[in-house]
């Protein structure tokens, strides 16, 4: 399940499982809400992390053959 914590122009949504009564659901969407500020949404928010530590780079060994 997604909810937004943000606004139409910048909705800033997050995944929660959907199993999670309701009531939970309620009280971690307050929760969320409260503290949504203490989230990196981007990587410019992620401040004094120089950005190769942040972004996840994967390199690929190009020279196995794809099993089709």
């Amino acid at each position: 399940m997604k909810i937004k914590l943000g606004t139409k122009d910048n909705p800033q949504m997050i995944k929660v499982n959907a199993q999670l009564a309701q009531e939970n659901m309620n009280l971690l969407k307050e929760l969320l809400m409260e503290y949504k500020d203490a989230f990196a949404w981007t990587y410019k928010d992620l401040k004094g992390i120089p950005p190769k530590l942040a972004q996840d780079c994967n390199e690929l060994d190009t020279s196995i053959p794809l099993a089709h």
